[in-house]
């Protein structure tokens, strides 16, 4: 019984690994804010109250099934049951037990998340992959998937693991870490409107846990008050997709809005990445997201805002994906450019 609670443990870090990351990855310009201590604050409260909760689920409930982790007895060696080296002989006895059925997805998200607790995000990653391909309509799963690709690349939201969080929010809009994990994308890159509409729909989950709720409120409200002090030169643009081409669009295809100058290069000004299922959404435009330094929205004056779906996900335009133009604006036009996204690329 003695590695069935050791097992019992690691599942219990398993679940904090899942939920506390996120509250404690701080972007490089956030460090020293009020929120950074907020969000340690937080993860403290989950330490907490996540085992009691679960301890409690389980006398309630228990899980038999867990036992099938232990293949063999735990050898008796006169260590503490909780030494590193025991964590590592079980997880490397499920690991084992894993090889010889490879068809079970719960297990190879067990493993996963036992990973995560041995700081072992490459091999987690790897045990997500293997449960989601035996799963892939489970949204939590895939949020797990994606945090732990963000772990193994150093905390980085890149493509690729935004594509799986879109695919998590395809599948279930309101997957709190999914929403998170979207919000912090948003916000690494400065799109604080689209950080802002990500922290207010976790805001919004039901049955969320207040502090959780509280935490995207201040979020929300710090977002707001830094994005007030960032005076760059921007274009606030709403985009919809029409009616008709619904149909033809699935929720995790890519959609990338952007500006282009009047002298007829094809060469964004500025560009932003959504998915479909964010449709219709709104979003910043400005020069802090220019790819050359002499080619900024501030440095012309009439300027064109195209927005297209791309299955593919690609940047380059392709025939059958779904396109829409603002056609020439003033780049200091007040208020808000609408495009619909209502054309088929031939």
């Amino acid at each position: 019984m003695t590695a069935f609670w050791l097992i019992v443990a690691t599942m219990l870090l398993g679940a904090l690994a899942c939920v506390v990351p996120p509250l404690l990855r701080v972007p490089a310009h956030e460090r020293g804010h009020a929120v950074s201590s907020r969000h340690a604050a937080l993860a403290g409260l989950l330490i907490a109250l996540v085992p009691a909760s679960a301890l409690t689920l389980y006398m309630r409930i228990g899980d038999p099934a867990a036992l099938a982790i232990q293949t063999a007895p735990m050898p008796s060696t006169g260590e503490h049951a909780d030494a590193p080296a025991s964590m590592e002989a079980a997880v490397s006895r499920l690991a084992a037990r894993l090889r010889a059925d490879p068809n079970d997805a719960q297990g190879w998200a067990m493993l996963a998340r036992s990973y995560m607790v041995l700081d072992r995000p490459g091999d987690a990653t790897q045990a997500y992959q293997r449960a989601v391909a035996l799963n892939p309509r489970d949204a939590e799963l895939l949020a797990d998937y994606a945090d732990a690709m963000a772990s193994a690349n150093g905390g980085d939201l890149n493509d690729a693991t935004l594509k799986v969080i879109d695919a998590a929010l395809a599948l279930d809009a309101d997957q709190p870490k999914a929403l998170a994990l979207a919000a912090s994308a948003a916000f690494d890159r400065r799109d604080y409107a689209s950080a802002i509409q990500f922290w207010e729909r976790l805001s919004k989950v039901p049955d969320l846990a207040p502090q959780i709720a509280q935490q995207a409120q201040r979020n929300i409200d710090e977002t707001r008050a830094l994005a007030a002090k960032v005076s760059v030169p921007s274009v606030e643009v709403r985009v919809r997709l029409s009616p008709e081409l619904e149909k033809r669009v699935r929720p995790t295809d890519t959609v990338f809005v952007y500006a282009l100058a009047d002298d007829g290069s094809r060469m964004p000004l500025a560009v932003q990445r959504l998915s479909a299922n964010q449709l219709p959404a709104s979003v910043r435009l400005d020069d802090s997201m220019s790819m050359t330094p002499s080619r900024r929205l501030s440095n012309f004056a009439r300027i064109s805002i195209e927005a297209r779906v791309s299955a593919a996900g690609n940047a380059r335009p392709a025939t059958g994906d779904l396109t829409g133009s603002s056609g020439p604006v003033s780049s200091k036009e007040a208020g808000v450019i609408d495009v619909t996204i209502a054309d088929v690329v031939r």
